[in-house]
């Protein structure tokens, strides 16, 4: 059962289908963690149930394949809920902010994670083996133990139904997370809408190509709908990986909450190979 506490003012985009079919990779020992399900959703609506009648509650959630989740997908939550929560653009270290963008009282996010045979194949096309979607749920929940705002769900957005018919005093504005390099492959900025929002966050050599061609084709940054969050390091699980696979685990820590080094290191299959 998930722990929340009550964080009001403190503290998804179209779905990518995706598949279930179990590829080749080591199996999580020990006791097989609970699935995603609303129950994450419930604990969390919970947690919403003292806001006034009225309020905004943004609903940020990622879908990826974190094979295995980064320090860097932990920060684009964090950092989302600052900018979102943020009440003025004038203050010291504010971040720049849609100017019609509403202003919100509580932020809560989900995770999901794309089927085994996606990630599979994607990580096979490298040669390297992939976890399966239970060892990723689990490094997920390692890596946001402390933020008791975000959880999990099965589909991308499918929690915002248990969370709208849950708390129907609240509006709840769901943003769908990405970052730049996959806006910009996909040209996501033209899906964007006033019900279906992104929050997109800018990496190296994406950031400007994104946010100009977004304006190109006739996008208005300021309306709160095509979000343009800050730029930030670029932290990879694919080189999460290398580092792992070459022994250089200093380079891992820079890249993964030491609650998933741990477990990758006793059941991870990207360790060196010891001749």
């Amino acid at each position: 059962r998930v722990q929340v506490r009550s964080f009001g003012t403190q503290a998804r985009t179209k779905h990518v289908p995706w598949d279930t079919r179990i590829s080749p990779c080591i199996r999580l020992l020990g006791p097989r963690p609970r699935p995603m399900s609303a129950r994450d959703a419930h604990a969390i609506s919970d947690s919403l149930a003292e806001l006034p009648m009225g309020s905004n509650c943004a609903v940020v959630t990622l879908l990826g394949s974190l094979c295995p989740i980064t320090i860097c997908h932990v920060q684009t939550f964090e950092i989302a809920r600052q900018l979102l929560l943020q009440k003025s653009e004038s203050s010291e270290g504010a971040m720049l902010r849609p100017s019609a963008l509403e202003r919100f009282d509580a932020v809560v996010g989900f995770i999901s994670l794309n089927g085994d045979r996606h990630v599979g194949a994607k990580l096979a096309q490298k040669k390297q083996q992939s976890l399966d979607i239970d060892q990723r749920r689990h490094l997920v929940r390692l890596a946001t133990a402390d933020l008791p705002w975000v959880g999990e769900e099965d589909r991308e957005g499918s929690c915002l139904k248990t969370l709208r018919s849950r708390m129907p005093h609240l509006n709840f504005i769901h943003f769908c997370m990405n970052g730049a390099d996959d806006v910009r492959k996909y040209r996501k900025w033209l899906w964007a809408d006033v019900d279906h929002r992104f929050l997109t966050f800018g990496r190296p050599g994406d950031t400007g190509a994104v946010m100009n061609a977004a304006l190109r084709d006739g996008v208005d940054l300021d309306a709160g709908h095509f979000v343009m969050g800050p730029e930030l390091t670029d932290v990879s699980s694919t080189d999460a990986r290398i580092a792992l696979a070459r022994g250089n685990f200093a380079q891992a820590q820079r890249h993964l909450h030491p609650s998933v080094i741990e477990w990758l290191l006793t059941h991870g299959p990207w360790l060196p190979k010891i001749v």
